[in-house]
C-alpha cells in the first residue's frame, strides 16, 4: 500500500515537472506574448488614469475644421498662416506631424510659368535707322517690364511653399517628420544636407535598433528651413497595437531621432550632438535619461485619451484661441480627422491619432514617467515561475484538492495584484501571465490526474465491491444487524439476484416490527422494479401495519393490555420477532411483561420468551443501571444447570423491548393448588418442596439468589417434574416501583430481611420456601394484613400461627420444619437449602414407614 502511494506520489511529481517544463519553454520561446500583452493593455488601462502635464498642445486637422476650410489637403499656405500665428502666440515649439516631402501641386502657378518662359522667348525685330521702329520697341520693351513684374508677384503669391518655407525660416522652432522603411542591410541612397544635420552625433549604431533601408523626408524647401526633423516610424506589436516607438533608427549605421525626441531638443534648446545613448540601457538628452529596450525602443506611457489641451486648426486659424494658451508649449500639428488614415489601436483601448502617440512620448520625458522593464525583471519572474514550479510538483500532490486550491488562489491574487501593483505605481512591466499560466496549468492538470485516476479506481474498486459489500450484508442481515446490512446492499447494484435479497432483507425488518424501514427496503427495489413480486401490496400492509402492529409492553401505560396484535388485512405479513427468535403467539403475562411462545430458527427449537418493561417502572437515570444489571443476573442464571430449574437460553434487547428466551414448559405453576380443596396430597407438597429446597441450594452455591420463590415461580409439569422460574428477574422486579412508592411483587413470601431492604442472600429465599410450604400445606398464607404496610409489619415482628393450627392432619414433625423455615433471624433459620430438603426427606420417610 504504502509502494502505490508512492508511486502515485511520484507520478504526481513528474506531471507537475513536465507542465512547468513546458511552461518554461513557453517563456523562453514567448508563445505566450499575445495573452500576455492583453495583461498588459489591461494594467495600461489602470495607469492611463493620470493626467498629463500642460507643456504639450495638440491642434487637430479635424473634421470641423475641414468642413470650414475645405477639402483635405490643403493649400500650403493655410499651415503658412498657421506658423505665422503660432510663432505669433511664442510658441516654444512647433511640431508639424503632416509629411510634406514633394513640392505642392499647383496648376494655377504652373500655367503662370509657362506664360513667363514663352514670353521671355519672344524677339522684337527693328530694322536699323528706323526712328519709328525703335521707338515702338522701345515702349513694347518697358511694357513687357511692367508684365514680368506682374508675374512675379502673381507667381509669388501662388507658391505656398515659398510662403511656408518663409514661415519656417521667420519661426526658426518648427519640426517635421520623416519617415524611413525598415529593413536589413546598407542603402546607396543618400539624405539630404538638411536631413544628415539631424543625425545623432557621435553615435555609432551597434547593429540592435531598428534599421532601415530607405527615407521619405521633407521637401527640401522646407528642411532648409526647419529647427530639426524627426523620424515618425512606430513598432507596431503583432496584434495592431501601439505599445512602443523606437527612438532611434539605424540608417547606414548611423542614428536617426524620433520626432518626439526631436521636439525635445528643441524645447530644451539643445543641438545634435547633445545626445548620449547607452544601447539596451537609455538614450540620455540634456537632463533627462530616457529608459530604452534592447531595441532602442520605449514603452509608451500612454494617459487618457482627449487628457491634453487641443484645439481645432480651424479655431485657431479663426483666432478663436487666445494666444497664452500658446505661449511656451510644444504645440503639435496632426491629422485627427475620421478616415485620414493616421489613427492607431492603443493599450488603453482608444484609437489614438499619430500626433497624440508623440505628444504622449514627450510628455512621459517632461513628467520623467515611463514604462520600462526592469534589468532584474526576467530574474524575477523565473525565480517566481520556479517557485510555483515546485509548487505544482512537490506541494500540491500531497495536498488535498481543497487545501491546494486555497493556497493556489492564494498565489495566484498575489502573483496578479503584485503584477498590477508594479505596473500602475512604478511603471515596471512584470510579465504574470507565464507564472499565472503555470500556477492554474499545474493545478488544473494535477489535480485532473488525480481525479480521473482516483475515478477510475474508484469505478474499478467498487467493481470489486459489490460482491465484498453483498457478503457483508447477508453476513449482518445473519447477525440480525439489518441497518448495516441494507447499508451495504445499498452499494450494490439492484440485479435480479439483489432484488430477492433486498426482498428477504425487508421480511426480515418486518419481523422486528420495523415496519418503515421494511418500506424503504421495499422503495429501494421499486427504483429499478416497480412490480417486483407482491411489494406494493405489502407496502400497503406495512403502513397500516405500522399503526396497529404491537408487541410487548413497552411505551405502553402500567396496567394496560399489550399483546402480539395483526388487525384487519395484515396477518399475511411475516411473523414479528424477538431478537433471532419468531414470536408465535402469548402464552400469559406478568408484572413487568408478557410471555410469548417463540421459535429459535437456527435449530428448530420452541422456547418461551419473556419480555420486560423497564421505561413504565424506572425514571430514565435508573432505567439504564437497571438494564445493565438485568443482563448480569440473566447471565447469572443462564450457568444454571439443575434439574429443578428452567433452563435460560438467551437474554437481549431489540428496540425498547429486553426479553429472555427459556425453556418452554409444558404445565402449571403450583398458584392453583393454594386454595382449600384445590390443595396437593400432604406428601407430594412435601416432595416438591424438597425438590425446590434442592435447586435453591444448587443456586446459592453458584452465588445466585432467586428473592421471588412463591408459588406461581414454581412449575409443575404434566410428567410431574418440578421446575422453579424466573430466575435473574426477581431482582429487578423486586426494586420496581409502583406509581404510589409501594414495594411491587409478591410481598407475603419476602423475608423480613428482604422487606427492610436489607442485602439478603439464600436464607432469604428459604424463608420464602417456608411460606410457600406453609400455603400449599394449609391453603393460606402465614401473613396476612389489611394492607401491604400491615403486612410487613406482622411479617417482621408477629409470629405466624402454627401449621397444625390450620391443619390438624399434618405430621407433629413438620410443625417444627415450619417453624425453622420462618424464622424472622436468619441465623436461626435453615441456612442451606440442603438442610431443609434433608428433614423434609426424613420427614417423608418417617410418615411412610408409620403408614
Amino acid at each position: 500500500m504504502l509502494n502505490k502511494k508512492f508511486k502515485l506520489a511520484v507520478a504526481d511529481v513528474v506531471v507537475g515537472a513536465v507542465v512547468s517544463l513546458l511552461v518554461l519553454a513557453a517563456f523562453y520561446m514567448q508563445w505566450g506574448e499575445s495573452m500576455e500583452l492583453k495583461l498588459y493593455d489591461m494594467r495600461a488601462k489602470l495607469r492611463a488614469r493620470a493626467r498629463a502635464g500642460e507643456a504639450v498642445v495638440l491642434v487637430g486637422i479635424d473634421d470641423q475644421s475641414i468642413r470650414e476650410i475645405g477639402r483635405w489637403p490643403w493649400p500650403r499656405s493655410y499651415m503658412a498662416e498657421m506658423v505665422n500665428q503660432l510663432a505669433e502666440a511664442q510658441a516654444k515649439v512647433i511640431g508639424i506631424d503632416v509629411l510634406m516631402n514633394e513640392k505642392e501641386l499647383n496648376p494655377g502657378l504652373d500655367e503662370i510659368r509657362t506664360i513667363r518662359q514663352a514670353y521671355a522667348n519672344q524677339t522684337i525685330d527693328a530694322k536699323p535707322g528706323d526712328a519709328k521702329q525703335a521707338a515702338a520697341a522701345t515702349a513694347t520693351l518697358v511694357a513687357g517690364q511692367q508684365f514680368v513684374r506682374i508675374l512675379d508677384d502673381a507667381e509669388k503669391k501662388l507658391d505656398n511653399d515659398i510662403r511656408l518655407a518663409d514661415s519656417l525660416a521667420l519661426a526658426q522652432n518648427a519640426v517635421m517628420p520623416m519617415y524611413f522603411v525598415v529593413g536589413e542591410g546598407n542603402s546607396s541612397k543618400q539624405p539630404p544636407e538638411a536631413v544628415v544635420k539631424n543625425f545623432v552625433s557621435g553615435v555609432k549604431s551597434d547593429g540592435s535598433v531598428t534599421p532601415a533601408t530607405d527615407f521619405v523626408a521633407p521637401y527640401d524647401l522646407f528642411a532648409k528651413n526647419l529647427k530639426a526633423i524627426g523620424q515618425i516610424n512606430l513598432s507596431t506589436s503583432p496584434d495592431g497595437v501601439e505599445r512602443a516607438i523606437p527612438l532611434v533608427v539605424d540608417y547606414n549605421g548611423r542614428l536617426f531621432p524620433s520626432f518626439a525626441l526631436q521636439a525635445l531638443r528643441a524645447y530644451y534648446g539643445l543641438e545634435s550632438d547633445d545626445y548620449r545613448f547607452v544601447p539596451g540601457r537609455e538614450l540620455v538628452l540634456g537632463k533627462a535619461h530616457i529608459p530604452v529596450d534592447a531595441n532602442g525602443r520605449l514603452l509608451v506611457n500612454y494617459v487618457s485619451r482627449e487628457t491634453f489641451p487641443r484645439y481645432g486648426f480651424s479655431d485657431i486659424r479663426n483666432k478663436k484661441v487666445p494666444l497664452e494658451n500658446l505661449q511656451n508649449k510644444i504645440v503639435l500639428i496632426g491629422m485627427m480627422a475620421t478616415g485620414a488614415g493616421d489613427l492607431h489601436i492603443t493599450p488603453v483601448g482608444d484609437l489614438f491619432p499619430g500626433v497624440e502617440i508623440q505628444g504622449n512620448v514627450i510628455n512621459s520625458v517632461l513628467q520623467n514617467s515611463y514604462l520600462i522593464r526592469p534589468a532584474w525583471a526576467q530574474t524575477l519572474e523565473l525565480g517566481v515561475m520556479l517557485l510555483f514550479a515546485l509548487f505544482v510538483s512537490l506541494a500540491i500532490p500531497h495536498l488535498s484538492a481543497g487545501k491546494s486550491a486555497i493556497l493556489a488562489s492564494v498565489l495566484l491574487v498575489v502573483t496578479v495584484a503584485g503584477g498590477i501593483y508594479a505596473f500602475t505605481s512604478y511603471g515596471y512591466w512584470l510579465k504574470i501571465f507565464y507564472p499565472s499560466l503555470m500556477l492554474v496549468a499545474g493545478y488544473i492538470v494535477v489535480i485532473s490526474k488525480r481525479y480521473l485516476l482516483t475515478e477510475r479506481q474508484k469505478e474499478r474498486l467498487e467493481g470489486e465491491s459489490v460482491e465484498t459489500n453483498k457478503m457483508l450484508g447477508l453476513s449482518f442481515q445473519g447477525q440480525g444487524m439489518l441497518d448495516m446490512a441494507f447499508e451495504k446492499f445499498r452499494k450494490c447494484p439492484v440485479d435480479e439476484g439483489m432484488k430477492d435479497t433486498l426482498y428477504n432483507l425487508a421480511l426480515d425488518f418486518e419481523r422486528k416490527r420495523q415496519f418503515n424501514k421494511a418500506v424503504s427496503v421495499f422503495e429501494h427495489i421499486m427504483t429499478v422494479d416497480k412490480n417486483f413480486r407482491d411489494i406494493s401490496v405489502r407496502m400497503d400492509k406495512l403502513r397500516v401495519a405500522s399503526e396497529t402492529v404491537i408487541l410487548g409492553t413497552a411505551g405502553l401505560k402500567k396496567g394496560t393490555e399489550a399483546t402480539v396484535m395483526i388487525q384487519g388485512g395484515v396477518s399475511d405479513l411475516a411473523r414479528p420477532t424477538l431478537g433471532r427468535y419468531e414470536v408465535m403467539k402469548e402464552l400469559g403475562k406478568g408484572a413487568m411483561g408478557v410471555v410469548y411462545l417463540g421459535k429459535d430458527p437456527k435449530i428448530n427449537r420452541e422456547v418461551a420468551i419473556k419480555t420486560l418493561r423497564f421505561e413504565d417502572e424506572f425514571d430514565a437515570g435508573d432505567m439504564k443501571g437497571m438494564k445493565e444489571r438485568f443482563f448480569r443476573e440473566a447471565e447469572s442464571a443462564g450457568r444454571l444447570v439443575h434439574p429443578n430449574i428452567v433452563t435460560i437460553y438467551d437474554a437481549g434487547e431489540d428496540g425498547d423491548i429486553s426479553y429472555i428466551a427459556m425453556e418452554l414448559l409444558n404445565g402449571t405453576d403450583l398458584k392453583q393448588h393454594t386454595t382449600k380443596g384445590k390443595l396437593l396430597p400432604v406428601s407430594e407438597t412435601l416432595e416438591v418442596i424438597a425438590k425446590v429446597a434442592d435447586a435453591l441450594d444448587y443456586a446459592h452455591s453458584q452465588n445466585v439468589v432467586h428473592r421471588d420463590i412463591k408459588p406461581a415461580n414454581i412449575m409443575k409439569l404434566k410428567n410431574s417434574e418440578i421446575k422453579v422460574t424466573d430466575f435473574g428477574i426477581a431482582r429487578i422486579t423486586s426494586q420496581s416501583k409502583t406509581a404510589t412508592g409501594t414495594v411491587m411483587g409478591t410481598p407475603a413470601y419476602m423475608a423480613p430481611e428482604q422487606l427492610a431492604g436489607k442485602k439478603v442472600d439464600g436464607r432469604a429465599d428459604l424463608f420464602s420456601l417456608g411460606v410457600t410450604m406453609y400455603e400449599l400445606l394449609t391453603g393460606e398464607k402465614p401473613f396476612i394484613g389489611e394492607s401491604v404496610a400491615t403486612l410487613m409489619f406482622r411479617i417482621a415482628n408477629e409470629p405466624h400461627a402454627p401449621v397444625l393450627s390450620m391443619r390438624a392432619d399434618l405430621p407433629l414433625a413438620l410443625n417444627d420444619i415450619v417453624n425453622r423455615a420462618l424464622q424472622k433471624d436468619p441465623e436461626k433459620r435453615y441456612q442451606r437449602g440442603s438442610e431443609l430438603a434433608a428433614d423434609i426427606r426424613s420427614l417423608s420417610q418417617a410418615v411412610a414407614a408409620t403408614a
